[in-house]
């Protein structure tokens, strides 16, 4: 029986992977013996098998190559983005759903987030530029250094990050051009999980 070449299973185990990142599934064998020009099925099966036998692949229940988890289609989350926040100094809350952003959950995760649209400058410092968007998750509780997003008195919102005093609350800018803005009449809307940037 011909050894089989190293350097064409290294070639086919690359596609193997970038095929489904790029699709969602697993390439069928004529797929593979038409894209990586192999002279007919039963040596796709040789190779694929090597791959099977040196734990480079597995199988799914169906015999077929069994595609990871976050490479499948369909594992995504829907976040509606509800206007803007102010990074800066808090401006008044209005949320109206402008559109539904669908998420991979490989990089969202799979929770409940809802996305705003950062304005200002004060969170620089941890990557937040205005015009960029935000998703947060939702909750009225927040530990000390989580950012937040942050309801003061009944209308005005900012998204700085969180620290629990004596005093009260600060809610702390990341840019030293901003001062902290400490109150006690504050309302936690939602932690701030991942921020897409926007040029």
């Amino acid at each position: 029986m011909k050894t089989l070449d190293n350097q064409k299973l290294g070639n086919l185990l690359s596609y193997i992977k970038e095929y489904q990142q790029q699709n969602g599934k697993s390439p069928s064998y004529r797929t593979i013996m038409k894209d990586l020009k192999f002279n007919d099925l039963a040596m796709v099966f040789r190779y694929v098998n090597r791959l099977y036998s040196n734990g480079l692949l597995k199988k799914d229940n169906l015999g077929a190559i069994q595609i990871p988890s976050q490479y499948k289609t369909g594992q995504t989350i829907l976040a509606p983005v509800v206007g803007s926040v102010a990074c800066g100094q808090p401006t008044l809350a209005i949320q109206n759903i402008e559109f539904t952003a669908r998420l991979p959950v490989e990089i969202f995760g799979n929770q409940e987030l809802y996305g705003l649209y950062a304005q200002g400058d004060s969170m620089v410092g941890v990557g937040i530029f205005d015009g960029d968007l935000i998703f947060y998750l939702p909750t009225n509780i927040a530990n000390d250094g989580d950012i937040v997003v942050a309801l003061i008195g009944d209308e005005a919102a900012t998204v700085k990050r969180y620290f629990k005093r004596k005093e009260g609350v600060v809610l702390h800018p990341e840019n030293p051009s901003y001062q902290d803005i400490i109150t006690k009449d504050v309302k936690i809307q939602g932690i701030v999980k991942r921020v897409v940037r926007c040029f």
